[in-house]
């Protein structure tokens, strides 16, 4: 039989509660995020404060949390401290963000897995579905979510062949291969590789993208 105090730790089907069950390392982890997000609020705050309404504005307007906080400390760099002196990695981080912006927005922008189902007709899961066996290119936004590059669609839904494309990358990075799309290449014309594929080149394109960092693989 079972003691009074685990008939009092038990639920009606006789499986502990939830919140029993939890590890000693979740607490330890949430302890730390806590402390963790305590400091980084003060980091902000004082950023915040001495940044120029034109830095914060420029924050806002990215796309991303991170990519928000990365490019008002890449903005106050100049006028405040160096800060690749307290952290070398952090003139990287800014200046990395900023490359994605602006690569985001060559391709056209992202698109939330919400906005490419309701232009697909299709359910959310089915988006993420895509997403993971490589039929469509999503790329991180730094919140845990991702977004789609707009250049991928056409009128009539996903662009011919994208998915043979994708998956024939040897480089899996997603940012990496948003590059490769947009780039333009004397080989090509001078086009780039999305406008060889749009034009309904699939098998070359393929090629390009199978070669693309095979060194590195």
């Amino acid at each position: 039989m079972r003691s009074k105090r685990q008939t009092t730790l038990a639920g009606a089907n006789g499986m502990p509660f939830p919140h029993m069950d939890k590890h000693p390392a979740d607490s330890a982890r949430q302890a730390l995020a806590q402390a963790f997000l305590k400091r980084s609020m003060r980091m902000l705050e004082r950023v915040s404060s001495s940044a120029s309404s034109e830095a914060l504005q420029s924050a806002l307007s990215s796309p991303t949390d991170v990519g928000g906080v990365a490019s008002l400390l890449s903005d106050l760099a100049p006028l405040d401290v160096d800060l690749s002196v307290l952290d070398p990695f952090m003139e990287a981080m800014a200046r990395g963000a900023a490359i994605k912006r602006e690569l985001l927005t060559s391709g056209g922008g992202g698109l939330t897995s919400t906005q490419v189902a309701r232009a697909l007709g299709i359910t959310r899961q089915a988006v993420d579905k895509r997403r993971t066996r490589h039929a469509l290119l999503a790329v991180p936004n730094g919140s845990g979510e991702y977004v789609y590059p707009a250049c991928q669609f056409t009128a009539d839904g996903v662009m011919p062949g994208l998915e043979d494309v994708l998956r024939a990358f040897q480089i899996k990075n997603p940012w990496t291969q948003l590059s490769v799309l947009l780039a333009s290449a004397p080989s090509l014309g001078g086009k780039t590789v999305l406008e060889v594929l749009k034009a309904g080149d699939i098998d070359r394109v393929v090629d390009i993208v199978s070669s693309f960092g095979e060194q590195a693989a």
